[in-house]
């Protein structure tokens, strides 16, 4: 699905040229934000996609509100998927070193060494779609995170189509293409020891300290009964899934997506909302309908109007900042974003995320 849009859209980067600087909409919201990312080993678990028989390894990205500090650019693709992006699109014409001389860039905040967060901020973790990298939702988190939440997003290796870690290794996805109910599930039960393995971690101090630098090793940092998970496509089905086995989180939000696994049939008694597309609801839906009429909490079903799948991400407003022809806007928008637009979908998906989180 991605890769329509990408390549829809790589054509203009090179009418762009090889130094094109394109600023995207910094937050809206009181708290600047510090982005950092951060792989965490998990030594108890084998990667079942891992052909050489390695720990699994999780790549995430921490967004932490704070209130003072000056405004930094950060690129919003690093080097490794750059790379991987050009060479999966030069059959397409585009050539090499598009996508690495293209400096996308977001505004985030870095801190000077003595500042402190005022902490105890409720804590968001993001489970993004099969072959999806976590980076694609950076915009979205960072509004959630500039509202006063520590969102915490995660690459799921060999899921996401790439992953790229500190030491320059990369891993590529080998899911893009799974269609079957086994599938799914089979993919469904790895993303959700991902999420409890991270939740797990979370509550130890050191892994805090290089999640959070700016904690300094605070305790207060986090308000670690108060954590609620969020996911797009699969990720939602995620979410859902890892609320059922196990009750440490308070409630959950799933953008778009298909519901998998045993929560489907048993339901859940935490608040929760599902959110999806324009057309995407229980009457379309039938996982939907089943799971929404065994939750037992606080819950709301949205449809969200002129919008599709991938509404519920960055490309939206990536799409926007391009400044794409007329012709490929139209294509994109029918097959993946909607005509909603960028800004106004990003402020509609938060908004409501945001007012979850609060009931949660």
């Amino acid at each position: 699905m991605i890769r329509a849009i990408l390549r829809s859209i790589s054509f203009l980067f090179i009418s762009l040229g090889q130094t094109a600087i394109v600023p995207l909409p910094s937050s809206t919201g009181p708290c600047d934000v510090t982005l950092h990312a951060s792989e965490l080993v998990d030594m108890s678990r084998t990667d079942p996609y891992d052909p050489r028989g390695g720990q699994r390894s999780i790549m995430v990205t921490t967004f932490t509100p704070v209130n003072c500090g000056s405004v930094h650019s950060t690129s919003y693709i690093p080097n490794a998927t750059a790379r991987y992006e050009d060479e999966s699109f030069q059959s397409s014409g585009i050539p090499l070193g598009t996508f690495e001389s293209l400096h996308i860039q977001t505004q985030t905040q870095q801190q000077p060494p003595h500042f402190r967060p005022h902490g105890d901020y409720p804590v968001v973790l993001f489970s993004p779609a099969v072959s999806t990298s976590r980076l694609m939702y950076t915009l979205l988190l960072q509004e959630i995170a500039s509202n006063g939440f520590a969102v915490v997003s995660v690459d799921h290796p060999y899921d996401a189509d790439i992953v790229e870690y500190p030491n320059g290794r990369t891993v590529l996805g080998v899911l893009a293409n799974i269609t079957t109910e086994t599938e799914f599930v089979s993919a469904l039960n790895v993303r959700v020891k991902d999420m409890l393995f991270l939740l797990d971690q979370m509550h130890d101090e050191k892994v805090i300290r290089n999640l959070f630098p700016l904690s300094q090793g605070s305790s207060h940092l986090l308000s670690l009964d108060r954590v609620t998970i969020l996911g797009h496509s699969l990720g939602g089905a995620t979410a859902a899934q890892t609320m059922l086995v196990d009750n440490r989180f308070v409630g959950g939000i799933n953008l778009d997506g298909s519901l998998w696994g045993p929560v489907v049939e048993k339901g859940l008694s935490s608040p929760f909302l599902l959110f999806g597309h324009t057309n995407h609801t229980q009457a379309s839906e039938s996982s939907w309908a089943i799971f929404w009429s065994h939750l037992r909490g606080w819950k709301l079903e949205l449809e969200l109007a002129q919008s599709e799948h991938y509404t519920f991400s960055d490309f939206p407003v990536l799409v926007d900042a391009l400044s794409v022809s007329d012709e490929v806007r139209q294509f994109i928008q029918a097959a993946r974003i909607g005509t909603i637009g960028g800004l106004r979908a990003k402020d509609v998906i938060t908004s409501y995320t945001i007012a979850t989180l609060h009931i949660s």
